[in-house]
């Protein structure tokens, strides 16, 4: 399983013999079934995940309503940011979706790699600026586009989530009601 985030980081850089080894040697694997959950609130979340196969979602809870932060599916990352980058405990949950299976690397692993590897703090700093410019791109479209355009954005951005997640979650995340994301998705596009 350890092939997949090799594979995935030779996408940004090369990986040595010895890169690979210290990555094999850090990383933990995960499965975790539907429903379950990664992170809770009031927790420190000191590990990231790269997702091999699955779906979850980083959402928060208010006293009304679960509001989703953000989907992460096969081949992207997932923690609870604030959390992981400050080390101290956040309000967020994150919640297998499907059943998934997950690679974990601990914060203090992943900076001693940084350390050791420029090569790999370059992925570092290559993969911040990639979920830096999608989420710039994101609150564009949820601050100044109309629902339909947030939801078009979602789908031309997500293909391989958008119809593996549950509408509500779907709705929340974009900001919109869970009724009008079924009237946008009932209409037809003439060709």
């Amino acid at each position: 399983m350890i092939d997949a985030l090799i594979h995935h980081i030779e996408h940004f850089i090369e990986v040595s013999e010895a890169l690979e080894e210290r990555l094999t040697k850090i990383s933990k694997i995960y499965t975790i079934e539907k429903g379950k959950f990664l992170h809770k609130p009031h927790k420190i979340c000191d590990t990231t995940y790269f997702i091999e196969s699955g779906l979850l979602r980083v959402f928060y809870k208010t006293q009304e309503k679960e509001i989703t932060d953000s989907f992460s599916a096969e081949g992207e990352w997932i923690t609870s940011v604030y959390s992981f980058l400050k080390n101290i405990p956040d309000n967020f949950y994150i919640q297998s979706l499907e059943p998934s299976k997950l690679i974990g690397i601990k914060i203090k692993d992943l900076e001693q790699c940084f350390s050791d590897f420029a090569e790999m703090e370059r992925f570092g700093r290559q993969l911040m600026s990639v979920y830096y410019l999608q989420l710039s791109e994101e609150i564009v479209s949820l601050k100044f586009h109309s629902a339909k355009e947030k939801y078009e954005f979602f789908l031309k951005k997500s293909k391989n989530k958008a119809f593996r997640i549950p509408l509500g979650m779907l709705a929340s995340y974009i900001g919109i009601s869970q009724e009008t994301l079924s009237r946008i998705r009932a209409e037809k596009t003439p060709f």
